[in-house]
């Protein structure tokens, strides 16, 4: 019960802290947003301020080309389809700016509220919305006229009011700029005060929230700690101990019960890293096959008893017989198996009989009788067939060994 009550107060107090920062987090991000995206549209209105007093150089320049064009063919109503249409372009495009820039009125469909002074700048002081829409009209008359007198009027007011209207289109983007500038100080403040206010409900929330949890989690944890050492000591006991019985068990797994060698499973598995070395590295390997020669008729004329001591002492000559890098394996019954690394062709067939003679000089006896036994090999070198697989290997040293048995017992075959 303790502990359900503990549980449900941090939960609460970790809640608590959570939702704290989600509202100061959402709170900081919507008014960082609604700032941005205004500021989005000011930088889009400054750069149009400043297009439309581009536009009104252009016009200007247009203009006079459209005059010398005239002048150069006398009476004539020669016009260059570039200039034309360069003219008209840039009057439209003027047109379209001193609507967004008069109403508020974005092509994205959004729509500014214009300061007082940038109002006073269109349709007071200045006028410019009026004396634009002037400029525009006037030049787009020109291009009307057909004959050089009839637009050096034309050409004389628009150079009279070109200057001027740049002057006032230049005062217009200058406070696009001011505005712009003081919306970014605003933003910036803004960023501040956001990051003040973050900075102090976290000081807040570690004074009156963390730092209690933290300090009745470390109570318990202390009252834990002889608890979990005791646990700790059991899980390394017991650890170790099934580290040993699964050492135990490996080795039965892996060894002949009776005599101590290693058993088929190992052969196999030792058979397989021979080959793989061999592919990688060629290091040669030789395999020898022995089946004890009419090991039956041990068991049935003194028993399995002295059956297995005829296995012991085969193990035993087989084991002395090989250095420590090479592997001796019972592979079941009276057959044993030899790996042998890093070995030559002749270097095996003198240890295979070396073998053949031990065992076939070895005299056992049975209380007051005496009896020898010989052995049949088969014996793979690297070096007479390549390795293909464990199964290979396995299958042609047999037919080897059962070629010894068929030829009259006592000998070792080489793989063919």
């Amino acid at each position: 019960m303790k502990n359900k009550n503990l549980e449900k107060r941090i939960t609460l107090r970790y809640a608590s802290a959570l939702f704290i920062i989600a509202i100061l987090s959402t709170s900081s991000f919507y008014t960082l947003y609604k700032f941005l995206e205004e500021s989005s549209s000011t930088a889009y209105i400054v750069n149009i301020s400043g297009k439309q007093r581009m536009l009104g150089q252009h016009i200007a320049l247009d203009v006079h080309r459209v005059y010398h064009s005239l002048q150069n063919h006398k009476n004539s109503i020669y016009k260059t389809d570039l200039v034309i249409e360069n003219l008209l372009t840039h009057i439209k495009e003027m047109k379209e700016t001193n609507k967004i820039l008069s109403t508020g009125e974005l092509p994205n469909g959004d729509n500014i509220i214009l300061s007082p002074k940038i109002h006073a700048i269109y349709f007071n002081e200045l006028n410019l919305k009026k004396r634009v829409d002037e400029y525009v009209e006037l030049s787009n008359r020109l291009s009307k006229f057909k004959e050089l007198e009839q637009i050096d009027t034309i050409v004389y007011e628009i150079d009279s009011k070109s200057e001027q209207l740049l002057m006032d289109l230049d005062k217009a983007v200058k406070q696009y700029e001011f505005e712009g500038s003081q919306k970014l100080q605003e933003l910036q403040n803004l960023e501040i005060l956001a990051w003040i206010l973050v900075i102090f409900t976290l000081l807040l929330e570690v004074i009156f929230i963390f730092q209690p949890i933290v300090k009745k989690i470390v109570s318990l944890m202390d009252e834990n700690d002889n608890v979990l050492n005791s646990l700790e000591k059991e899980v390394e006991l017991r650890t170790l101990k099934l580290r040993e019985a699964n050492h135990t068990l490996k080795e039965i797994a892996s060894k002949d019960p009776m005599t101590g060698l290693n058993n088929r499973l190992t052969l196999e598995d030792d058979i397989e890293k021979a080959i793989q070395h061999f592919e990688e590295h060629k290091a040669p390997f030789s395999l020898l096959s022995f089946d004890i020669d009419w090991f039956k008729k041990v068991n049935d004329k003194y028993g399995h008893d002295i059956g297995d001591i005829v296995i012991k002492d085969v193990s035993h000559i087989l084991q002395k017989s090989v250095r420590e890098e090479d592997k001796v394996y019972r592979a079941g019954g009276e057959e044993f198996v030899l790996l042998l690394n890093r070995v030559s062709l002749e270097d095996t067939h003198k240890i295979a009989e070396k073998i053949r003679l031990l065992i076939e000089r070895k005299v056992f006896k049975v209380d007051t009788e005496e009896f020898s036994k010989t052995i049949s090999g088969g014996l793979y070198h690297t070096s007479i067939s390549n390795a293909k697989s464990i199964a290979h290997v396995l299958k042609i040293v047999d037919n080897a060994l059962y070629k010894s048995k068929k030829e009259g017992r006592n000998r070792v075959t080489e793989v063919s």
